[in-house]
């Protein structure tokens, strides 16, 4: 991890992988969200409840209602505040987060949200200091709980509140840089009923979290990412004779210093693992070669920047048919930069036309991700062939990063059924509004991203056309467009349509 990203706490981006929140990312390096233009709130298939509505309607007038010099007014919204119902709790200081974090105070958070079985802080809170964390034991009845993003503040403050919540099902302390093993001893001893647990760049080691999988039987989900220091040396201290994991569904191991040697140790204490991120890892032979374990049903499978070969990628995949969501972006890059997109990339055409039918045989498939493969698309067959046979039929597929993808590689995208595609990531690629027709065959496009390609405003306007439900746009760098429509490029596309 850089000194810069030390510094904020903030989780690097990963290109093509899921984010540290198991969400796929805007494409490669740089998130094209510099330049996103949204149509209004998605749209819904249902109308919004009232307390939804409420609590919008109260968080967008928090500010003047704060400030206003009826101090009566401040006192009746003071009191309805302590008497809401705890479920609705977190609904509301989501909102309120959205619209004015920086008025929501220590004071203020720990006196109307500091009870119920739910609580998030995130470090976008100014308010939210040391003495704030520590205040969180006075929740003794939270099942869920996250912290993320404080960079600052010490073990000792996040120890010092679990001995006091035992109750905990849910703990998330990503990006609190300086939780160690004073936690996970408090977590270890107070917490036994903790299903999921979110260690993302922290400095826990790998011995410090023995004790506190140990104690946790029910985990089901545990993520890792990010953690410097964890080596297969290191790793191999985690392991003793009673460990075991014959709940956990999810794990996240992504940007580790560990090759398979560690991971085959551990794949066989979870033979119910359904969900695998090894991406940024020097894994190389996974589930292959010294694996001895039975093949977990993986349904998700992140292999983004890992030296797997092409050879093992092909005996691995046809043992996989449950698949739903499979990225293998950067194949061959090194594991240790984000930036290492070159020569190094082992996937080609020839690699991916054979595995194709592999993918084509995925019913379940919905997600691929591709991304920064630079050697694909230098024929004309195998991207065509990929997004005819597979990609159409997925939901969410990205393919950015490749810059021989041109537009007739999407003429597969038509057809009958209608293509499924909900999210389509085509940032630095070479289409221009040659693709048009071809993404205007896809309905049920909600999300479409073409920063740095050569589209134009013309061309997008005929996919708007064709695709009433995209949402989203990301149009960062794209020089066919204006700058000053690239945010609000749906409100430049209902001009246009006034003015034809």
């Amino acid at each position: 991890m850089s000194r810069k990203r030390a510094r904020t706490g903030k989780a690097p981006r990963e290109f093509g992988a899921p984010s540290v929140d198991d969400a796929p990312t805007q494409g490669i390096g740089d998130p094209s969200s510099a330049a996103l233009s949204h149509r209004g709130r998605p749209p819904c298939s249902s109308v919004p409840t009232l307390t939804t509505l409420c609590s919008r309607v109260f968080a967008d007038n928090f500010v003047r209602l704060r400030n206003s010099s009826n101090e009566r007014v401040w006192a009746a919204l003071a009191g309805h505040l302590k008497s809401l119902p705890e479920a609705l709790l977190p609904r509301l200081l989501a909102d309120l987060v959205r619209v004015c974090p920086t008025f929501l105070t220590h004071e203020f958070l720990v006196t109307y949200f500091f009870h119920g079985p739910t609580l998030a802080l995130t470090s976008d809170l100014p308010g939210v200091q040391t003495h704030t964390i520590r205040a969180v034991d006075r929740c003794p009845d939270l099942r869920d709980l996250e912290l993320s993003g404080f960079a600052k503040i010490p073990d000792t403050a996040f120890a010092s509140i679990l001995p006091r919540l035992p109750a905990l099902r849910r703990l998330v302390l990503r990006g609190c840089l300086l939780v160690g093993a004073k936690t996970l001893a408090a977590a270890a001893a107070s917490c036994p009923q903790l299903q999921i647990i979110n260690l993302n760049y922290t400095t826990v080691t790998p011995l410090a979290l023995q004790p506190l999988l140990l104690a946790c039987p029910r985990i089901e989900v545990l993520k890792l990412a990010g953690i410097s220091n964890w080596t297969d040396a290191t790793f191999a201290k985690m392991f003793c004779r009673d460990l075991d994991l014959p709940n956990l569904r999810s794990l996240k191991l992504c940007r580790l210093s560990i090759s398979e040697v560690s991971l085959n140790a551990l794949l066989p204490l979870c033979p119910n693992l359904r969900r695998l991120d090894i991406s940024f890892t020097g894994v190389r032979h996974p589930f292959l070669g010294s694996y001895a374990g039975p093949l977990p049903d993986i349904e998700k499978l992140s292999l983004t920047s890992t030296p797997v070969s092409n050879a093992d990628l092909a005996r691995l995949l046809p043992r996989l048919s449950n698949l739903k969501s499979l990225a293998l972006g950067a194949l061959g890059a090194s594991p240790r930069s984000i930036a290492s997109i070159d020569s190094s990339m082992t996937l080609t055409d020839d690699v991916l036309l054979k595995l194709v039918p592999i993918l084509q045989s995925y019913t379940a498939l919905e997600n691929l991700s591709l991304v920064g493969n630079i050697k694909l698309g230098t024929t004309a067959t195998a991207l065509t062939r990929l997004i005819t046979a597979v990609g159409r039929n997925c939901k969410w597929l990205n393919l950015s990063g490749l810059p021989a993808l041109r537009s007739h590689h999407l003429a597969g995208l038509p057809g009958a059924p209608p293509a499924r595609l909900e999210s389509l990531i085509l940032n630095n690629t070479g289409i221009n509004d040659d693709a048009a027709p071809f993404l205007s065959a896809c309905p049920e496009l909600a999300r479409l991203e073409v920063a740095e390609t050569k589209m134009t405003s013309d061309g997008l306007f005929l996919v708007l056309d064709g695709c009433p439900k995209i949402h989203t746009l990301g149009l960062r760098s794209c020089r066919g467009v204006r700058v000053g429509d690239r945010r609000r490029f749906f409100e430049a596309w209902e001009e246009h349509r006034a003015g034809s």
